[in-house]
């Protein structure tokens, strides 16, 4: 039987008043109280303080104790001490995020506990290795766990969330125009010069695009002095820009907390979980993936669909990449001159590719190395890890993949793994812009380009046969015509032209009205 002194009855009523102690996670935390048949507040009163165990998931009993025991009443229970007197205090460690505020941690603590990739119970599973005493799993994947390169999100719910999404109607939707809505006066779109060429090249292209929606903006790098600083930041691919060398004075949190993130990763990669707390802690996220936005919205974050109608124009080479080894050995029926507009049948190469190595991919080109003999391909597969940089052994001239697919018939889409995402800077931008008829593995619903209308999708075993159909029979050069034809009207509308660029200035708008 227990007995409740009156400071203990003070102390129970000060925190039942306060709803702030969460006894579902006191009990989750602290198994061995389920078994004391003691009600958890009760419990955390009488015997939990002294044990250090914590009324919820930001307040630490001990850190508060070693700053304020001095000033206790007799018997008083710190989390009941802290609400009377010391509420607008923060006591929670700040693990590696030692330059964040409490107030802006604790912002995205709440976001990341709406999060659906991640799941407390699954971090806890992945990380055995992890002693969870008084810190929660969700804090603990905040603070240390993304810092630490570990595994954060869950497989199974990231499958879960973008099954759901697939299953949703889409469509295109414009946004309502944004009439006399406020736009910064300066903009500016921030890459790396360090890092892959091909986000480089979203940069430009989100600067282009910004640019024709007639706002004030320039392309920027690491490299800009903080001085130069636009009024409203969107930094490309946060997953590298700020671990690359060179970012730092660009992590200040006053500017994270005002900026746009602008996400290219897919979710089950380490490079988008290590790029998750810029965007936790960003005013919103533009994402290329359409069915990855829902998740960011659960979390209350503003977000954007990223997928501007590519420009169709003709794609040449400097003098610089003639020198590379990748044109020298083309042969000169495809180094002859060439446009997106170029018909199929008067193209060079049968088919294209380019990717870097992977286990799916590993298994579709050894299965059909010899299928692809039997037709003129350029197939980039590269057998190495890390980004395609300017500078590297491996580097690609930035241009080449549009180069070679203007001379293609085919330009086939494998995916990195089992996640089938539209990407749309490989399908759209390189691929149907250029002219040629993308064949690929199943991919996630996009609310233009559809399946059998603009591309073609196929199971990976099966894709050599349509790929036979496509090249050597009346009806499926017929149908690649089609295709074809059916991209290049996309591109020439002109009202859906103007439309996406109104939806780029609604959502820079929307942005700006929440940090000015």
């Amino acid at each position: 039987m227990t007995t409740l002194t009156l400071m203990n009855k003070k102390d129970i009523q000060t925190i039942l008043s306060s709803q702030l102690f969460n006894a579902e996670f006191y009990l989750t935390s602290y198994p061995d109280v389920k078994n004391s048949g003691i009600d958890p507040i009760i419990h955390y009163v009488l015997f939990g303080c002294h044990e250090n165990k914590n009324p919820n998931d930001t307040f630490n009993t001990q850190t508060y104790k070693n700053l304020f025991q001095s000033t206790f009443e007799k018997d008083e229970n710190p989390f009941a001490h802290y609400l009377r007197h010391n509420e607008n205090l923060y006591f929670f460690e700040k693990g590696l995020l030692q330059n964040n505020s409490h107030e802006v941690l604790l912002n995205c603590l709440n976001k990341i506990k709406k999060y659906p990739y991640f799941n407390p119970e699954y971090y806890q599973a992945a990380n055995p290795n992890i002693k969870f005493e008084g810190i929660s799993a969700t804090r603990h994947a905040l603070l240390y766990g993304i810092g630490e390169g570990r595994t954060v999100l869950s497989p199974r719910h990231i499958a879960q969330h973008l099954g759901w999404e697939c299953k949703q109607q889409l469509t295109y939707t414009p946004a309502k125009p944004s009439g006399k809505a406020v736009l910064p006066e300066s903009v500016g779109v921030f890459y790396h010069s360090e890092g892959n060429i091909f986000i480089q090249e979203l940069a430009e292209i989100l600067c282009n695009y910004i640019k024709r929606s007639k706002i004030n903006v320039q392309l920027m790098t690491e490299k800009t002095p903080v001085s130069e600083r636009p009024e409203l930041c969107i930094f490309c691919a946060p997953h590298e820009f700020f671990f690359l060398r060179g970012s730092e004075h660009w992590k200040n949190e006053d500017i994270l907390t005002s900026s746009i993130m602008f996400n290219t990763e897919q979710p089950h990669t380490l490079w988008f979980t290590r790029g998750l707390i810029y965007c936790l802690m960003s005013a919103g996220v533009i994402d290329i993936c359409h069915q990855n936005m829902a998740s960011f919205k659960n979390t209350g974050l503003n977000v954007f669909h990223f997928d501007p109608l590519p420009v169709v124009k003709k794609t040449t080479l400097t003098q610089t990449e003639k020198k590379h080894p990748f044109f020298r050995v083309l042969s000169e029926e495809t180094k002859n001159s060439s446009s997106p507009l170029c018909p199929l049948e008067e193209r060079p190469l049968d088919i294209s590719f380019f990717g870097n190595t992977s286990g799916n991919r590993e298994r579709f080109f050894s299965h059909n190395t010899e299928f692809f003999t039997e037709y003129s391909c350029f197939l980039y597969y590269r057998k190495t890890d890390g980004p395609l940089t300017h500078s590297d052994k491996y580097s690609v001239p930035a241009n080449f993949p549009r180069y070679i697919a203007e001379r293609s018939k085919i330009a086939l889409n494998i995916h990195r793994d089992d996640f089938g995402f539209f990407e749309w800077h490989r399908l759209v931008q390189q691929n149907m812009a250029s002219g040629a008829v993308v064949v690929t593995e199943e991919c996630f619903p996009h609310p233009l380009y559809k399946n059998g209308t603009h591309y073609l999708s196929e199971s990976a075993r099966h894709i050599p046969n349509l790929i036979e159909w496509l090249l050597n029979t009346d009806d499926g050069m017929a149908e690649a015509a089609r295709i074809q034809k059916n991209c290049f009207r996309v591109f020439a509308n002109k009202s859906l032209a103007l439309s996406k660029l109104n939806d780029i200035r609604s959502y820079l708008a929307s942005v700006w009205s929440t940090v000015q």
